[in-house]
């Protein structure tokens, strides 16, 4: 049952939503600053953004074919 089904969330945006809590976890507990957070958080994101892109495998040895 989805409660959400407009939502398309996978399991990756699931590990990144549990990885943000533990970040809020963490500063709640460390009382890091707000500034450490947005930068865990944006550390998280380009790190599951560069996760997700794939190398374009056709254009990858294209000089060796001329």
């Amino acid at each position: 049952m989805m409660i959400f089904p407009y939502l398309k969330l996978g399991l990756r945006d699931g590990v990144m939503l549990i990885s943000v809590f533990i970040m809020l976890g963490l500063t709640l507990v460390f009382k890091w600053s707000v500034w450490e957070f947005l930068s865990s958080i944006i550390a998280i994101i380009i790190a599951f953004s560069a996760g997700r892109m794939k190398p374009d495998e056709k254009n990858v040895l294209a000089f060796l074919k001329k």
